[in-house]
């Protein structure tokens, strides 16, 4: 989302990026022969049916069950076995237990590497998995190497246009950009879109994908032009789908709109950010937290435009909603509270500011403590509306764990448009 005006920052990986980084979609279980054990087959079957379903509990029961079944049929060494670890360290992945997962990804690849090759398929699968953990966790160090391996595995065996080598590519790509090495990213991007423009042709909707990409890379390589180009292409393509409920267009239309908005083009960044809030709408339901981020865009861009009638039903909405799905102390109803504190500020309504960048301050300290950096914002806007209101004595000590955290701060004016938070 763009929590600010004119905040030009890269949001978080999947986000304004659409980016491919799945464990199982380069090459997905094993084929299951019609000889191998109808135990183990029903295993494999039954647990990947209950991960594709997201019912992951049970998928982990079956396919521990599958893992034990292999090492007690086939051996530690059989390929049977890694297909099912792969299984089951998917199925951790999914749920958030990654330090489960990697000791399972690591003994799969070792298993496949022995058994099979070191330029097999599967082993491509292996690194792929491992490397992606590894991104993840932001270890990348560790995933590039991987990453580097299967993608020269994978273009000797499968070729340079196949999809699985295509994902691999993606895969590089995205980690790429987790460093802001942007321009090592291009060139994977760029042969990603050749080589679905060949596949597909050049109009067809799903290269909407590839350019967004581009797009975003061509935008915090501070080329404007270039990104609005691709953009604009991309939302091109989108549209010859039917219907207006595409979450991929919304994303694309959203990261145009936030060029705009940092060119202070707002006219034309407020109609595009409404078809987002109208794509939003009508696939997520008016109640869904993730709502929230694009009725704050269209605020901000209603706020710039002096429209503040406009804007603060937006506001409002957008914290009402994150209340109700998290409850009041989680972390991003403290972003909302900052933002509408921050709307008020600006229009010099500083009473009404106050309790929210209050309240909004406390539920940080109490989720990062007390001299984190990420307070700085919060106390430095806080301060701010103090000294504004009159109220030194009440700044000082606000402005004093301000200077900790940023020994060249300076008191600011609350109402001021701010860098991201």
């Amino acid at each position: 989302m763009v929590g600010e005006p004119m905040r030009v920052t890269r949001r978080e990986l999947g986000a304004a990026w659409l980016l491919v980084t799945v464990c199982a979609t380069v090459v997905g279980c094993a084929t299951v022969l019609p000889w191998q054990s109808p135990s183990w087959q029903s295993q494999m079957a039954d647990g990947m049916r209950a991960y594709q379903q997201r019912r992951f509990a049970q998928a982990e029961v079956t396919l521990r069950g599958a893992v034990a079944t292999a090492e007690e049929e086939y051996g530690p060494d059989d390929p049977r076995l890694a297909t099912s670890l792969n299984a089951l360290a998917m199925t951790y992945g999914a749920e958030g237990r990654l330090a489960e997962a990697e000791p399972l990804y690591q003994r799969a690849l070792r298993i496949r590497e022995r058994a099979l090759g070191p330029a097999h398929p599967d082993v491509v699968t292996s690194l792929n998995n491992l490397a992606g953990l590894y991104a993840y966790e932001r270890r990348f160090a560790e995933a590039e190497p991987l990453y580097r391996r299967a993608l020269a595995i994978s273009e000797k065996t499968v070729g340079p246009d196949d999809p699985s080598t295509v994902v691999i590519l993606k895969n590089l790509a995205s980690l790429y950009v987790g460093q802001a090495r942007y321009r090592e990213a291009e060139p994977y991007y760029r042969r990603v879109l050749a080589i679905r423009e060949k596949a597909l042709g050049p109009d067809h909707p799903d290269l909407a994908v590839e350019l967004n990409n581009l797009g975003e890379i061509h935008r915090f390589e501070n080329d404007p032009a270039g990104a609005e180009a691709l953009y604009r292409r991309a939302i091109a393509v989108r549209s010859r789908l039917p219907g207006t409920t595409d979450s991929v267009l919304a994303i694309v239309l959203r990261n145009l709109a936030d060029l705009y908005a940092s060119q202070g083009r707002f006219a034309e960044a407020e109609l595009l950010y409404e078809r987002v809030v109208a794509i939003r709408e009508a696939t997520l339901g008016s109640t869904n937290p993730d709502l929230a981020p694009s009725l704050t865009d269209l605020a901000q861009v209603y706020a710039l435009r002096a429209q503040p009638g406009r804007a603060e039903p937006l506001y409002r909405r957008a914290l009402d909603i994150r209340e109700r799905a998290f409850g009041p102390r989680d972390l991003r109803v403290a972003t909302s509270l900052h933002e509408l504190a921050h709307f008020y500020a600006s229009q010099g309504r500083l009473a009404d500011a106050e309790p929210l960048y209050r309240r909004a301050l406390a539920i940080r300290e109490a989720a990062v403590g007390p001299d984190s950096p990420a307070l700085a914002q919060t106390l430095e806007e806080y301060a701010g509306l103090l000294r504004a209101s009159g109220r030194e004595k009440d700044a000082q000590p606000l402005e004093a764990r301000l200077a900790k955290l940023r020994p060249s701060a300076a008191p600011v004016d609350p109402g001021a448009p701010r860098g991201a938070r």
